[in-house]
């Protein structure tokens, strides 16, 4: 789905929610999105009357799970082109009303790497292959 404003997003966002919680009753639900390079991930929870259920979901609507995930690349772009500051990630909480709650993550993941150099298979092969070379004893 192309999604072209902040907005669209949200309301991508809230049907990723409402269709994870389906038929099941909910007094608050959400999603927490990792947004990794030019991928997203993200996981899910609904609360009724105390219990917090993050299982199942998305029965009726497979589709929202790739809107949704589109939903967060968006805003982790629109965010940068229009902050300068990266984002890593987004919680967002959806209340019965329709109002909900957005919250940005900052912080880079641990040892998480990010670049666009992309390397051959045979540099691949070619750089191991000196790193064998190197390890074996002289004569």
């Amino acid at each position: 789905m192309k999604i072209n404003t902040v907005e669209e997003a949200y309301l991508q966002l809230a049907a990723y929610v409402k269709a994870f919680a389906g038929s099941r009753q909910w007094d608050i639900a959400g999603c927490t999105m990792q947004l990794l390079g030019q991928m997203a991930r993200g996981s899910q929870w609904l609360q009724y009357q105390g219990t917090l259920d993050e299982q199942g979901g998305f029965e009726d609507d497979r589709d929202a799970v790739w809107s949704g995930l589109d939903a967060a690349i968006y805003l982790r772009d629109d965010f940068l082109r229009t902050t300068g500051d990266r984002i890593w990630g987004l919680t967002f909480t959806l209340f019965p009303t329709g109002k909900f709650k957005i919250e940005y993550d900052y912080n880079k993941p641990e040892g998480y790497e990010e670049t666009d150099e992309t390397i051959s298979i045979r540099d691949a092969l070619s750089s191991l292959q000196s790193i064998v070379d190197s390890a074996k004893p002289t004569k």
